[in-house]
């Protein structure tokens, strides 16, 4: 496997090197297992931070101490999750030592909470760091490729680069790297996860001034260097402690505030935490068992004998039975499995139409409502509030301002009064968490602008996923998988949100499917892939 190539044909290329093309490669790999080759088939997988088949999330970029959002039975379907348990059970002695290198006091009081369970295996019920995931599944594809490529029957190229440009001619692609590298392929898969940061405040990933540290992308380079950056920030301000705002109460904005806590040079210099989201509420951790038998969907049931349906009405019974949730303060986390699969009964009943419409617009505003977090990540905030350190304002970013005297203060829209308020305590840190750009802004990638003012790719009315047939293609011969697939529907399926590994490995095998199909008939290696 080499690390540069120069300008040649292949057959695949992968740009991105995430879960999603990582479980398409080995689900390919399993299909031309028993296949007869005359020749290689060449994959080149490009990936421009030079980390291989993890992604941000799995990878070094978010490090060794941050967990995965829900369970891991819940996170991982079976026939994989067996497959990784028996992993850990193999492996779990030098991935727990790398969380006690990575990590600080919370990760070490996750350890001791859980530690019978972690030596019994009992992993199910955890809520285990994800770079756990992300070493098993480099290991497992690095492992396959390495097998095939042993027996001749593929050849593999990793790059480290980006690609900004890809132009078709000839039914081949030509891509153009950032370096002035070009790849021409046959077939290509597009696979870059989900789309960048929104910059809510000036356009730069970081921004540092007297008295304001302000963090518009936390994962870069990778949130290791952002923590050192927030600890050398706190040490310049001679001992006077800062107040951090955290903009987003989603998954990213409670693994900042876990992280900030978990390093103790960081946690001590700082006097208060504030979230700034919509709805001033945080993701839900504990279930009530007891209180969720007797939860009921009572609009949603309402529906399943109407005979015609739309995505409008489906969604407005399920932001009925949500309100009548937190009228009863039943949290996310007790009625999520309930609604969902109340509703999720219901889609079969959508025309394609209206099926469309609910993954483009419905699926994810529902989806905003039922975010779930692990106990540890709540156990956080709890201690934080009773510490009097922690505020939750309801309303949307406007600005940051200073003062006078060089002091910054928030700007926020408050959601009850619909008004423009200023925050009491003045503003040193800023983590922007509120989620990705969108398709029709002009801050995406390069490479996705130049694909669309191309017409390679389109997007659909999600704004947030591009327009793919049922081969998952945007264009002949160029693939999507991953986030990009948002807004679409796959064996009449509609899918809203790509980021859950079970609808990525779903859709990973029905991608794998359609690659093996253009490269073999039957059993044979085609001598040219069907244009």
């Amino acid at each position: 496997m080499h690390s540069e190539i120069k300008t040649k044909i292949s057959d695949i290329t992968f740009i991105g090197s995430g879960i999603s093309s990582s479980f398409t490669i080995l689900h390919f790999l399993d299909l031309i297992e028993d296949q007869k080759t005359d020749r290689q088939i060449d994959i080149n997988i490009i990936d421009k931070s030079g980390e291989f088949h993890t992604g941000i999330p799995y990878g070094s970029r978010s490090g060794f101490s941050v967990h995965l959002i829900t369970s891991l039975k819940n996170f991982l379907p079976e026939p994989e999750l067996s497959k990784f348990i028996v992993w850990l059970n193999d492996n779990k002695s030098w991935l727990l030592d790398e969380l006690k290198n990575d990590g600080g006091s919370l990760s070490l009081d996750w350890l001791s909470t859980h530690d019978q369970k972690i030596r019994n295996n009992e992993w199910e019920d955890l809520f285990i760091p994800r770079r756990f995931f992300g070493s098993y599944i480099d290991q497992k594809v690095k492992t396959r490729l390495e097998k095939f490529e042993s027996k001749g029957v593929i050849n593999v190229t990793y790059i480290k680069g980006e690609v900004v440009d890809l132009d078709k001619k000839d039914e081949k692609y030509t891509l153009f790297l950032k370096d002035k590298q070009t790849i021409i392929s046959d077939k290509v898969v597009l696979s870059v996860g989900s789309l960048p940061v929104n910059h809510l405040w000036k356009n730069e990933s970081l921004i540092e001034e007297d008295n304001l540290l302000f963090i518009n992308d936390p994962y870069l380079p990778e949130l290791k260097e952002v923590l050192k950056r927030i600890n050398k920030f706190l040490d310049k301000r001679s001992n006077k402690k800062a107040n951090v705002l955290i903009v987003g109460a989603n998954a990213s904005g409670l693994e900042m505030l876990y992280k900030l806590n978990d390093v103790e040079e960081i946690k001590s210099q700082i006097n208060k935490f504030i979230f700034l989201s919509t709805q001033g509420l945080l993701p839900d951790a504990v279930v009530d068992e007891e209180r969720r038998k007797d939860y009921v969907p009572f609009n949603l049931q309402a529906l399943n004998d109407s005979s015609s349906l739309t995505a409008k009405t489906i969604a407005e019974a399920a932001y009925k039975d949500l309100d009548h949730a937190d009228e009863i303060n039943l949290g996310a986390a007790s009625t999520v499995e309930i609604v969902s699969k109340a509703f999720g009964s219901l889609l079969g009943k959508l025309d394609q139409k209206e099926l469309k419409e609910f993954a483009c617009h419905y699926g994810n505003e529902i989806g905003r409502r039922q975010r779930c977090a692990g106990f540890h990540y709540s156990k956080t905030v709890d201690e934080l509030k009773e510490e009097q350190h922690f505020d939750h304002i309801a309303g949307r970013f406007s600005t940051i301002k200073k003062n006078s005297d060089g002091v910054y203060s928030l700007e926020y829209l408050d959601t009850k009064s619909g008004e423009n308020k200023i925050y009491q305590d003045d503003i040193n840190i800023v983590l922007n968490c509120v989620g990705s750009t969108n398709l029709t802004k002009n801050d995406i990638p390069v490479l996705l602008k130049n694909m669309i003012e191309k017409g390679y790719c389109k997007s659909n009315d999600s704004k947030i996923g591009f327009e793919v047939n049922e081969s998952l293609e945007s264009h002949e011969n160029l693939h999507i998988a991953g986030p990009l697939l948002a807004g679409n529907i796959f064996e009449g399926k509609a899918v809203w949100h790509l980021e859950h590994c079970g609808r990525i490995i779903w859709l990973s095998h029905v991608l794998s499917e359609k690659i093996k199909d253009y490269f073999f008939e039957n059993s044979e290696l085609k001598e040219r892939p069907i244009r």
